[in-house]
This record gives C-alpha cells, sequence and structure tokens, in this order.
C-alpha cells in the first residue's frame, strides 16, 4: 500500500459523557473504533476489509440517524479521466461551528452496488484541526463562519451504480447521509476510447507512486518540473480528490518515461499567486510529501493581498522560469505540467533572463481534456512564456499523448545540455 498510515483518531469519552449519547451513536463510535484507514493522503479513498464492511454496512442501511451532522452533500456526475477511467465524486461541507473548535476527524463511508453486481464498501478520513485556547477564548462558537468541505472519489466501468455516503464525526457519533444513482457511459465523442475498468467494476482511484528510480548511467536529464496545482476544470475553485488524482497520476507517468539523472520539482498554484511545495532533490519520499501537499491545499481562500497584485501570478512564473536559466547547474529541461487555464497574460521579454545556450529546454505539457473542447484550446500564460523561451508545447488528452510527447521531447533534449535537431 503507497503511502504512510495515518493513526485512528482517539476518541475523547471524558468530554463527551456517555449518558448524554444516543445509545446508537455509542454503539457506532465502538464498531468505528477498530477501523485505521491506511494512505488517504496518497490514494484517497481505500476498500474496506470483510470484517470492516460487516461492520458499517448496518449503518449504511439504516435510515434513522440517532443524531445528525448538519453538511450538505453534491454529488458529481461521472467523467472519463486521463487514465480511461470513468470517477464518481462527491463533494461535502459542514458548518464549522457545528464542531465548537474542537479536533476531530470525519470519516467518510461509500458503498458503491453495480446493477446486479456486488457492493464494494471504501473509507476516507478527513482531520480538523482544533482552534487553539487563544482563539477559543475570543471567539463565540455560535458566531464561527464558514465551511469544513472537502472531497471524494472512486473509479468504476460503464454501467449503472448506486451509491450510499455515511459521514461521521468520530467525536460525537453524530451522522449524515445521501444516496444517488449514476451512470458511466461513453461520450459520442469517447466511443473509440477503450475504458481501462471493466463494465459493473468498482475500484478506488489510484495511480502508481513514482519509486525514484534515477538514471546514473551519465545518460540521464537533469531535470526541473514546474507543477501547476491547479484543477482540471479551469473554472473551479478548488483542488479535489480527482484533481490531484490526475496530477499525481500524470507526474508519476511522467517521471516513470523520461531518464533521470535528478530531479528538482516545484509546485505553484495561479490563483494564490504562491509555492505550495519545492523539493531540490525529489525522490519516492518526496513524492509523499507532495500528494500530502496537494491533499491540504485549499484553492478558495485567496488573500486579499492577492487580489492587490495584478499581475503576480505571472511575477511568480518569470521568477521560477529566471531562477532556472540563471542556475549555476542549469538543468537540461525544465518542464511546465498541469491542466489548461486562464491565465492568459503575455510575456515581456524585459521581464525574462538572457537565455543563449540550449540548456535548459522549456517543455509545456498542457493537458486538455476532450469534455472541455468547448472552451476552446487558447495560448495561456505558460503557452507564451515557453513559446517566448523558444520551448515546445505539446497538448495532452490521454496517457497515448502523454507518451508520444515525452518521446519527442527526449528526441530533442540530450543530457549536460546537448541539443539535437528540433523534432517538433
Amino acid at each position: 500500500m503507497a503511502g504512510k498510515a495515518l493513526a485512528e483518531p482517539r476518541l475523547k469519552w471524558k468530554r463527551y459523557s456517555t449518558d448524554r449519547r444516543p445509545a446508537r451513536s455509542r454503539f457506532l463510535l465502538l464498531a468505528l473504533s477498530v477501523w485505521v484507514m491506511v494512505a488517504p493522503q496518497a490514494r484517497g479513498q481505500e476498500p474496506l476489509t470483510a470484517a470492516e464492511s460487516q461492520r458499517i454496512e448496518p449503518f449504511l442501511d439504516s435510515d434513522h440517524s440517532p443524531a445528525l451532522l448538519n453538511c450538505s452533500i453534491h454529488a458529481r456526475e461521472p467523467f472519463l479521466d486521463f487514465a480511461f477511467r470513468f470517477d464518481v465524486g462527491y463533494v461535502f461541507s459542514c458548518p464549522l461551528r457545528a464542531f465548537g473548535g474542537r479536533a476531530t476527524a470525519i470519516w467518510a463511508f461509500t458503498r458503491v452496488t453495480p446493477e446486479g453486481g456486488k457492493p464494494l464498501i471504501l473509507g476516507q478520513s478527513y482531520r480538523l484541526p482544533e482552534i487553539s485556547p487563544d482563539q477559543a477564548a475570543a471567539t463565540n462558537n455560535r458566531k464561527l463562519k464558514g465551511q469544513v468541505e472537502a472531497s471524494g472519489g472512486l473509479s468504476v466501468g460503464e454501467g449503472r451504480y448506486r451509491v450510499d455516503l455515511l459521514l461521521v464525526d468520530s467525536g460525537t457519533g453524530r451522522t449524515s447521509r445521501k444516496s444517488w444513482r449514476v451512470r458511466a457511459a461513453r461520450r459520442h465523442r469517447e466511443q473509440a476510447v477503450p475504458v481501462a475498468v471493466p463494465p459493473a467494476t468498482v475500484m478506488p482511484i489510484a495511480f502508481q507512486p513514482w519509486q525514484g528510480k534515477l538514471d546514473t548511467s551519465g545518460n540521464g536529464l537533469r531535470l526541473s518540473i514546474l507543477l501547476d496545482a491547479a484543477p482540471i476544470n479551469p473554472r473551479a475553485q478548488k483542488l479535489r480528490a480527482w484533481d490531484r488524482a490526475f496530477l499525481l497520476g500524470s507526474l508519476s507517468a511522467l517521471l516513470t518515461q523520461i531518464p533521470c539523472a535528478s530531479v528538482r520539482l516545484v509546485a505553484f498554484n495561479f490563483a494564490q499567486q504562491r509555492e505550495v511545495f519545492r523539493e531540490e532533490q525529489f525522490d519516492a519520499e518526496g513524492f509523499l510529501k507532495l500528494a500530502e501537499a496537494l491533499r491540504t491545499l485549499e484553492l478558495g481562500t485567496i488573500s486579499y493581498r492577492v487580489l492587490q497584485k495584478r499581475h503576480g501570478s505571472l511575477e511568480m512564473l518569470v521568477d521560477f522560469a529566471n531562477r532556472e536559466v540563471t542556475s549555476a547547474k542549469p538543468s537540461d529541461a525544465v518542464i511546465l505540467l498541469g491542466p489548461a487555464t486562464f491565465y492568459d497574460e503575455q510575456v515581456p521579454r524585459r521581464m525574462l533572463e538572457a537565455h543563449d545556450t540550449p540548456h535548459p529546454h522549456f517543455c509545456y505539457f498542457e493537458y486538455f481534456p476532450s469534455y472541455l473542447k468547448w472552451i476552446g484550446v487558447r495560448p495561456n500564460t505558460l503557452h507564451n512564456l515557453t513559446k517566448r523561451l523558444d520551448g515546445s508545447v505539446y497538448t495532452i488528452q490521454s496517457p497515448g499523448d502523454l507518451a508520444r510527447a515525452v518521446q519527442r521531447m527526449l528526441a530533442r533534449v540530450q543530457p549536460n545540455g546537448r541539443a539535437s535537431v528540433d523534432s517538433d
């Protein structure tokens, strides 16, 4: 199992008197107290064992909630993702005041039943930090504003499914639930696409983490990656479970296909105008750290200082590029990787440091899903920067496109700053 296990939250029984808690809530907490979720930061929801499923199933079947957790749950329609799987997702939000400023975990259990098939139950935990004593003393709980929001998802093959979701506050046993039906089917223009998941099949949104294997033969590339930590849908405001799976999956596929002597990775977010992760010697452990950084990234909260910096996103990106160009040990290639974006500023040449050598060569791998074709492919800020630096732009819509783009890049970029004939 990829990643590190998160220990199960401890239940503070003294803080919540058992005589004030409905019997069914106490039984639910006892049933859940043996359950430990592993590696949610790396892979999202995980299937429960047969014994765990047996304990949880009665609560998924029950329409009676002993204590209501006032949350809203929004289902997402299935869509065919970068790995040719149909992703079924949901987003839930709960008022912050419902937790009284205490630290807790929200457990999410999802049962997905294919039409005519056997159900699969998956689980995931979401940690809610405690408000500090100073903040608690100065805050009236009734006036706490804001929402606790998170997302989850799983992959299915073509077919019809029933989805049952149960949310549980680990501290009090309060629950919130929702059931809905989905149909996963290829659209007209997707009929020729081979779906990777068999029909009527459910599985986690999973990817193969990069193992950090480097090429020590002397023929590997010194690589820098600038990862645009943004949602697949450029109109979305937050990074969801399926967005993180795409970013990490495409990054892993890219690094697996390129012989790397070394990897430097920087993840950034345009909306927040900030760097969210950096690792000079990126490796397998760094990959897991990146997964955790993306899991905790909230794109919906933007500082007013960011709104005052009209060209802050452009300045941030140009600074990244200038660092690469002026580095004492420049990379052979700098890859900009991420989904299409609406940021479309031009890049004035005066902002860029001189780039008179063949290295680093800049490449932009832009993911543009077929279901967003109505938006239209148009040059954005990353595209404009790459072209300003005489780099290459590759539009990616499938794993096959990514593999072909990597081969085109490798035909052009050679290790130690040597450049071959442009094959673009």
